[in-house]
Formats: C-alpha cells, structure tokens, sequence
C-alpha cells in the first residue's frame, strides 16, 4: 500500500493497539484460557507460543482459529465462562507494561488526546488501565468486545465523536497497519512488539523513543 504523506506536526490524537503495544500479557491469557477451558468442560494445553501467534484478533476467531473441532455450542459457552472469569483472573495476574509506557503516556497526555483501540472483550481495557495505572491519561478505550466492528471501525467512531483533525494509530501487527489504512488513519509500528509489517508511516524500536519523537512534534 502506498504510504499516506504526513505532516506530524498537525497530529492531534494518539491512538494504541493494547497487547504488543502497551503490555505484555499472553502468559496471563495462556494461563486464564487453560483455567476457563477447563471450567467449560473441556481440558486443553493453551501455551504463550500457540497463542500469540493469534493475539490482535477477536475473541471468537481466536477460539475457532485454535480449535477447529470446537462446536459452536462449546464455543458459546467457552466464550460466556471467559466473559464472566477472565476479568477477575486478568485483575488478579495482570501483565507487563513495555519500558516507558506508562511515563510516557503521562508526558503524551499532556499535548494529545489518548485512545485505546483493541479487539478484546469489553471489560479487559478498563482492567487494563487500572492494572498498570494509566486511566487518568486515556481519554475513552473502546474494544470489539464493545461494539462487535473491526478496529478501523472503532478508530473512525472515535475520530468522528471528538472530532479529530488527524489522529494516528499505533500497533505492532501488519493487522493493525491494514485497519489503520483503510480508514485512512496513518500507521505507526511497534517494532518491539508482537508482529513485523513494511507498511507504516514510522516505525519506533521502544516506546520511549516514540514518546520523544512526538513530544517534539509540538
């Protein structure tokens, strides 16, 4: 895809994937699908290499994706039993902040309104900003779990309610640089992430190198 032109001065929102981006958090995840699988009736070996591999995509096609035998009834009820155990478990395990996110999100909030982006369930983004202390800095998270459509979706319902001149997103998967572009939204990719991908507009090696290069854009 050809690579959208951008004056970064004019940026006026910040926009953030959540896994491979702001935190780490698939052993957790591992963890809490091998504990809510069981629960459902169903005893499986989840481990942080079958499942990263999937991390960025809903819920469901993450499930269908890992288990292709899962019948859609195993799959509603695995789904219901995760919904109502995962935000305690995930409250309670938690995960791990990149090096410089959660200064560096203070410093940002300061010259730009902040977005959360993710294609979790509902209730994990505000679990989230409360795990590594970061919801005074977020102006809104909105998750598929929120409103059941792609990120790109999601990015463009918030662009439109804040009225953003030029907000950008940032990820870690050539996933998220696809959602970005094809609401027209420039990419900016997390190389220390999850994911690789050509096809951004800027690429950082660390959050902090980020947080500097648009704290002096302004």
């Amino acid at each position: 895809m050809k690579k959208i032109q951008v004056d970064w001065s004019l940026t006026d929102a910040l926009m953030f994937d959540m896994d491979g981006t702001l935190w780490d958090a698939v052993d957790t995840y591992a963890r809490i699908w091998n504990e809510v699988f069981l629960r459902a009736g169903r005893e499986v070996h989840v481990t942080r290499e079958s499942l990263i591999r999937h991390i960025g995509m809903p819920i469901p096609n993450i499930i269908a994706s890992m288990f292709p035998d899962i019948t859609p009834d195993e799959l509603a009820r695995f789904a219901a039993e995760l919904a109502g155990e995962e935000p305690v478990l995930l409250a309670r395990y938690g995960g791990t902040p990149y090096p410089g996110v959660v200064e560096g999100l203070e410093r940002l909030s300061h010259k730009y309104k902040l977005f959360l982006v993710s294609n979790c369930d509902r209730h994990t983004l505000p679990i989230f900003m409360t795990c590594i202390g970061i919801t005074p800095y977020i102006t809104e998270g909105l998750a598929y779990g929120n409103t059941h459509k792609p990120k790109g979706d999601n990015m463009l319902l918030l662009k439109e309610k804040y009225r953003l001149q030029q907000p950008l997103y940032m990820g870690d998967i050539d996933a998220d640089g696809q959602e970005a572009h094809r609401v027209g939204l420039p990419f900016v990719h997390a190389r220390y992430g999850f994911g690789q991908t050509d096809d951004c507009e800027l690429a950082f090696d660390s959050f902090t190198d980020f947080t500097e290069f648009f704290l002096n854009c302004k």
